[in-house]
């Protein structure tokens, strides 16, 4: 049932202590996310594999469905993995296991090696304690690495954890990813091709003369220069066309719409005209 408290002003002074490790947990769950991660930063809890009975767990910074926990840089402990038997395989699980004393609620973190049961064929995963801290519960274990023993050896140590990265880090990467949604394929004095979202949009633009002998139209490109642009299997359907006059002389040359016919693109003009014309244009086609 619902409880109508006050509420804390976290990061405000208070004249004393005035917040809790739950309310601490329940901001850096909304923060940082509901789960379990290991933070970018430092070895990020990288394993090295000692021996067969020994694998070491370099410093990272945890956060435990809220509840950071910090091994400092260049810390690191080693964990203990039960003999292999000959011929008979198991997976054994390294966690973060948390732990939270009923009498006197103090929590606790430590390493633990969760192990698994020997197999003559595939090797199945122990079970791993998911508790939820927010809810109270006082044991939940953060599975960190699969280790992998094939007879008396160890022979694979494989990442069961996310690594979440950092604000500053995913600035960069979504300024370089702006960066790249524009990708210029060609570019030259006559015009520029471009690609938008991963390639699912081609632009083509550019400037073109042509003459125009007593007619109100010109060819602007014929059906095998579209082709080229924007592939054999284009639809017309799919393609938008927007032209202009490119010619600040040539102000009294209204151009209508361009549009394509038996396979040509063609611009057409409100009169007939008999000299050059420079046209800009801009063609836009999305890809299924």
């Amino acid at each position: 049932m619902a409880e109508f408290i006050e509420t804390t002003l976290m990061d405000g002074f208070a004249d004393g202590p005035h917040v809790t490790e739950v309310q601490i947990g329940l901001a850096n769950q909304a923060v940082i996310g509901p789960d379990d991660y290991v933070l970018e930063g430092g070895r990020e809890s990288e394993a090295q594999v000692l021996t067969n009975n020994s694998i070491r767990i370099f410093d990272g910074v945890y956060c435990i469905q809220g509840r950071r926990d910090v091994i400092p840089a260049n810390g690191y402990t080693d964990v203990t993995i039960a003999n292999g038997s000959q011929s008979m395989n198991r997976n054994d699980i390294i966690v973060r296991r948390y732990r939270k004393d009923e009498s006197s609620e103090i929590e606790t973190t430590e390493y633990a090696v969760i192990k698994g049961t020997p197999s003559s064929g595939t090797a199945v995963d122990p079970k791993v304690t998911i508790g939820d801290i927010r809810s109270g519960a006082t044991l939940h274990e953060m599975a960190l690495y699969r280790v992998k023993l094939t007879g008396l050896n160890i022979t694979a140590v494989e990442p069961m954890f996310n690594i979440l990265k950092n604000m500053a880090t995913l600035q960069k990467e979504f300024a370089e990813l702006n960066s790249k949604t524009i990708q210029i394929i060609k570019n030259n004095t006559d015009y520029q091709i471009y690609t938008l979202c991963g390639g699912k949009i081609k632009i083509v633009s550019g400037s073109i003369v042509k003459e125009v002998q007593g007619t109100d139209y010109v060819r602007l490109f014929d059906t095998n220069k579209i082709a080229e642009f924007f592939g054999d299997s284009y639809s017309t359907t799919r393609l938008n066309i927007n032209t202009y006059n490119g010619d600040n002389e040539a102000t009294n040359t209204r151009f209508l719409g361009a549009e394509i016919w038996q396979g040509h693109l063609y611009q057409y003009f409100s009169q007939k005209l008999s000299c050059s014309v420079r046209i800009n244009y801009r063609m836009v086609y999305i890809y299924p």
